[in-house]
């Protein structure tokens, strides 16, 4: 165990100073210093076998690549340990302080807060230091016929457009899913989704003020047409940066949430542009600039061809289970090597539906209770949810207990490191509708933990909003968790349960066999045809996430220097005969494409060696009779108001009288209203506020968490 931990913690060393260089290059980059410094270093470069393109390579891709590399075996080892996680998740927690519960940006936690500033400060650090540079060394150009203050103006310009730079090269880190080093922190991946927002939207605006600048410049010397339909031989290529630009507002345009929700196809397809945006911005900046953002481009790669190989293999439902909400449980086999944490996601495509769209759905179930099953729960809210509900309603309409075989492609599952919920010694879950489907994980995997005597008894208030009582059909998957169960059966000791239902009228003393009565009403169909071939693989492990990123960081390098070195013989030639600078470009495509081809061909080998059937799991047919036979002999502790919402900080205010000296993991995952509410609470609670009962005073702090889906 000691020497785990000293490997943990090294890795961990190892994986700071890693990222603390790379950032470090970013700083001094802008520098006078730097740039003189970097001029000499080239020179000698050039003379050896790494040459320039290897020096780029192993200065600015290298650093994060190596960090990457780090952090995937520092997850694979601290996740076989709880200990090592529960330890990490405690540097963490003053991290989650609400500071800012209303803003266009949505909740800010303290340390998206300070992350914001630190990328800010950067930014304006980076601009200040390329433009007073650039003013010092102005002199009138002779080609373009431009006065001092033109040039001035196109520097503002051309430093623009390293600013966009700047955000590139951390734009795709936050869109990763199994390749994701936010994971290390402590970030899932439909929270860290809104930073690629953030930094998109901060990219186009500066390739918007970079673009329109030069151009403003070119057409006051009636040059604009003239300059931006020039393919130049070397340097900069302007007519790519015009397409660049227009694909990246395109994109952007098509990503605006009116849009988005309303025409998610069109989104969808819009967005697949990213390649030929990437590909444009290497034509337009050059090798040397995309070197800058070549470790998010290589890392959202091998990201995407790991999840293209995983969702290629199609598999099929065990099971299907229709809710009268509306909503439906859907249960595949899995293998039971598959191991996962509460509050991950699935990506769901069905190509009979859309051959295109891909959905992420909570798993509500626990790989310690089902360890060759996992389910998740879908409720209708658009036309592609209510298209598979129509589908599932109608086979099952043909009179029987089994469904025709619906083909399915999986992503995932995607979750957190950590268990975040055992760091405290108290839960409050707020959930409004849908958003109860995250917390059924956390009460299945809750409830294993207790049947398994594992010694967490947490007290967990799960506070459920809902507009209809019918939408309590939501809880049908963990009903049974609800009760008071005898001891020798898994359950949730300590829960408190606090329903409201907003738009019905009805009565509090409602008995919970009234309640659940309409729970009970549900039919699960089996899968007519399965095999072992249709048991849900699940994604690589970290440890090969790890190596397939060191070998297609070697595999680039080593054929960039190839390519450079024996392709290419500039030695002293003049510049107007030596190579086109698209040459070197098309250099960095082709091995690109080389290292990532590498990484497939070792990713397919390894899964046709390692592949094992999995046995077929069967449900049987009185699964539904079970649950309402428990339900008929148990009664839960619960209360239950109608007509009216929540007033969420009168109810969170109660909890510190109960808590006492405690920690309280507060997490929401519902509509935004309702997340600035208990954010609101969280905060102001968290900044010091006291309470005073007989005379005592009694602190305990709110940690507040917050789970969203709007991708």
């Amino acid at each position: 165990m000691e020497s785990k931990r000293s490997l943990v913690m090294v890795l961990r060393l190892s994986m700071v100073a890693m990222l603390a260089v790379w950032t470090c290059i970013w700083i001094l980059k802008p520098t006078r210093l730097w740039k003189r410094s970097w001029h000499v270093a080239e020179g000698r470069a050039g003379s050896t076998f790494i040459g320039e393109s290897g020096l780029n390579v192993v200065v600015f891709c290298f650093p994060f690549l190596v960090a990457a590399v780090i952090s995937y075996s520092y997850v694979s080892i601290s996740s076989s340990d709880c200990r090592l996680r529960e330890k990490k998740a405690h540097l963490s927690t003053g991290f989650s302080l609400p500071v800012i519960s209303t803003s266009p940006f949505g909740v800010l936690l303290l340390g998206e807060l300070l992350g914001m500033l630190c990328f800010v400060i950067f930014l304006l650090w980076t601009y200040y230091s390329n433009v007073s540079s650039d003013f010092k060394r102005i002199t009138p150009s002779k080609t373009l016929h431009l006065n001092g203050m033109q040039l001035k103006m196109m520097s503002l310009g051309v430093r623009f457009g390293s600013l966009s730079e700047a955000c590139l090269a951390v734009l795709l880190l936050p869109i990763l899913r199994g390749m994701a080093l936010f994971r290390v922190v402590g970030i899932q991946f439909e929270a860290s989704v809104r930073y690629h927002i953030w930094i998109a939207n901060g990219m186009m605006l500066f390739s918007l003020l970079h673009g329109t600048i030069i151009m403003s410049v070119w057409g006051s010397k009636s040059i604009l047409l003239k300059e931006i339909t020039k393919w130049q031989r070397t340097r900069r290529i302007s007519l790519a940066g015009a397409i660049t630009l227009v694909i990246g507002l395109t994109i952007w345009i098509t990503a605006l949430p009116a849009i988005r929700r309303k025409y998610f196809q069109l989104f969808y397809s819009i967005h697949n542009l990213y390649i030929v945006f990437i590909l444009f911005f290497l034509l337009h900046a050059g090798e040397r600039h995309f070197y800058l953002v070549f470790s998010g481009v290589m890392l959202f790669a091998l990201d995407k061809v790991l999840r293209l190989l995983q969702s290629r293999r199609v598999v099929s439902l065990l099971s299907a289970r229709i809710l009268p909400c509306r909503a439906i449980e859907l249960t595949f086999r899995k293998n039971p090597s598959l191991k996962y944490t509460p509050t991950s996601i699935l990506f769901v495509k069905i190509p009979s539906i859309s051959k295109f769209q891909w959905h992420p759905f909570s798993i509500i179930s626990s790989s310690k209770m089902e360890d060759e099953k996992l389910s998740i729960l879908v409720k209708c809210h658009g036309r592609w949810t209510n298209s598979l509900y129509d589908s599932i309603e109608s086979m099952s309409n043909k009179a029987s207990d089994h469904l025709g075989r619906l083909s399915v492609s999986v992503e995932g599952p995607y979750g957190p490191i950590n268990l975040s919920y055992e760091r405290y010694d108290r839960l409050v879950l707020v959930a409004g509708g849908s958003g109860i489907t995250p917390f059924l994980g956390i009460l299945q995997d809750m409830a294993s933990r207790n049947h398994s005597r594992k010694n967490h008894t947490a007290k967990v208030h799960l506070l459920y909003v809902v507009r209809k009582l019918q939408d309590l059909n939501m809880l049908t998957p963990v009903s049974t968790l609800l009760l008071h169960h005898s001891p020798n059966e898994s359950q949730i000791t300590q829960l408190k349960l606090s329903i409201y239902v907003t738009q019905e009228q009805g009565s509090s003393s409602s008995s919970v066999r009234e309640i659940l009565g309409s729970m009970s009403q549900t039919k699960a169909f089996i899968v007519e045809q399965s095999s072992s071939k249709d048991v849900l693989p699940g994604p690589e492990g970290p440890m090969w996430r790890a190596g397939i990123t060191g070998l297609a960081s070697i595999v680039f390098l080593i054929c960039i220097l190839c390519l450079n070195r024996f392709c290419i013989h500039e030695g002293k030639k003049p510049s107007k005969d030596k190579s086109p600078s698209w040459v070197y470009d098309l250099f960095v495509i082709c091995s690109f494409a080389i290292a990532i081809t590498s990484c497939i061909m070792a990713t397919v080998v390894s899964q046709w060696r390692g592949s094992a059937d999995g046995k077929c799991t069967s449900l049987g047919k009185n699964s539904c009779a079970t649950l309402e036979a428990k339900a008929q002999r148990m009664e839960p502790d619960y209360e239950i108001n109608f007509g009216r919402r929540p007033n969420l900080i009168d109810v969170l205010s109660e909890e510190p009288v109960e808590a006492g000296e405690t920690k309280v993991g507060v997490f929401v995952c519902g509509p935004y209203s309702m997340q600035e509410s208990v954010a609101l609470f969280c905060r102001s609670y968290s900044m010091g506020a006291m309470l005073r009962r007989n005379g005592k005073k009694k602190k305990c702090s709110f940690l507040f968490h917050s789970i969203n889906f709007s991708l």
